[in-house]
């Protein structure tokens, strides 16, 4: 019986070029770049050799992930998806429900800080700045937290801005929400395990509240205001 067209290997390339090329048709195309992007942004990011960590006076980690997870992202955005960053949570948003939020969240955030600067198992990870160590000058430590911003910036918008927002149309806010909550997870592997599991609720609830506010200003305050209090009690919670 001769093969059918469908079983044919001509048919079969056709098939496979089909498939890869609806990747990037127009209603899939923000989804497939935001999230090969974030794949690719991510992985660059966690696997800096050791030895780089000392450049730029020990601030290298920052800079490169403000590069990665928020310039580069934000010039996606404006010269290849041709959007505002404002509708990616570059914006103000509903800023009383970000007040709301932040009175109530940014408290648990200094206490969830204190305990987890009380654990010394967090010391191989943080601060990023591999200078900043207990016996370290506090105006040292003001510079590195002015610094730190520019990390936690560019996390809350590549996760909770151009993560969420760019695959929100192909797959609806719920599951651009998990989508985002996943890959921030991710990047949270081989810390401590509290660590990862707070990531997943961190990631679920900032990802919503990017979503309600229509800003990620409301994620970036809370987030950083927990990994700075982190840095100053394993900095200084010894005294």
């Amino acid at each position: 019986m001769p093969a059918s067209h469908q079983d044919s290997p001509h048919a079969h390339s056709d098939t496979l070029s089909a498939f890869v090329g609806s990747f990037f048709r127009a209603s899939q195309f923000k989804s497939t770049v935001a999230i090969l992007y974030v794949c690719i942004a991510a992985s660059l990011w966690k696997v800096i050799p050791p030895e780089a960590y000392h450049y730029c006076a020990g601030t290298f980690r920052i800079v490169a992930a403000f590069a990665l997870f928020g310039l580069i992202p934000a010039g996606i955005v404006k010269f290849v998806f041709r959007e505002k960053l404002v509708d990616y949570g570059l914006g103000p948003g509903i800023v009383n429900l970000a007040v709301r939020s932040a009175l109530v969240m940014v408290p648990l955030m200094v206490l969830l800080g204190y305990l987890a600067g009380c654990n010394k198992n967090f010391f191989p990870f943080y601060p990023l700045n591999p200078l900043i160590r207990p016996g370290i000058g506090e105006t040292i430590f003001i510079a590195h937290s002015a610094s730190y911003l520019l990390y936690y910036a560019g996390w809350e918008f590549l996760f909770r801005g151009f993560l969420l927002k760019a695959t929100e149309p192909q797959v609806g806010p719920h599951t651009a929400t998990l989508i985002q909550t996943l890959a921030s997870t991710m990047l949270h592997y081989g810390h401590p395990p509290g660590e990862v599991f707070g990531a997943i609720l961190g990631g679920l609830f900032w990802g919503v509240l990017a979503h309600r506010t229509r800003s990620i200003l409301a994620g970036f305050v809370q987030h950083a205001t927990l990994g700075l209090t982190l840095d100053y009690f394993l900095v200084y919670g010894t005294r």
